[in-house]
């Protein structure tokens, strides 16, 4: 929740970015880590018509409100779970696109757990998040291996661009 009007303002408009950057299609399978009260998955929901969309997020109370909210939309094709992406076991190759809106790089291990999304993406699948701080070499780092990451400022926040390793952690030399 914001507590600051304020703190709105640098996320006005970046769901256009995030979509575009996102390619979500008809089918797609798609997850979106952080989800809050699950604004961000109804919108992959509604981009996924004949896919879905999985919201993850470690707060029970906000995954209650994104439940009432998709009720409420009549987003059939939207769910929710409680979990900590850094180690859920997300289903392997579950998911064409992985997205969030936020708090991507705020996990205690960003490493593992972007070592843990890789394993739940497609081969050819993508990752977009956004985040209003994130340092450009952060970022490349902690996505160390995964391909074309691109890391774009848009509107006072940065937009971030990978797809899939081709080498998955702790596949054999």
């Amino acid at each position: 929740m914001i507590a600051d009007i304020r703190q709105a303002h640098p996320w006005n408009g970046v769901d256009a970015a995030l979509f575009a950057a996102a390619g979500i299609k008809p089918a797609d399978r798609v997850l979106d880590i952080g989800c809050g009260t699950g604004t961000t998955t109804r919108i992959a929901a509604r981009l996924a018509s004949r896919g879905y969309a999985v919201g993850v997020d470690i707060s029970a109370p906000l995954l209650r409100t994104a439940q009432k909210l998709t009720a409420a939309e009549k987003v059939a094709n939207a769910s929710y779970q409680v979990a900590d992406a850094q180690v859920h076991p997300f289903p392997p190759c579950g998911y064409d696109v992985i997205v969030s809106r936020g708090g991507m790089l705020s996990f205690p291990d960003p490493a593992a757990a972007f070592r843990n999304l890789a394993r739940a993406l497609m081969p050819g699948g993508r990752l977009v998040l956004v985040s209003s701080r994130s340092d450009p070499d952060r970022v490349r780092a902690v996505l160390d291996g995964w391909e074309n990451v691109e890391v774009e400022r848009h509107d006072g926040i940065r937009l971030v661009t990978a797809g899939r390793p081709r080498r998955m952690p702790g596949d054999a030399d």
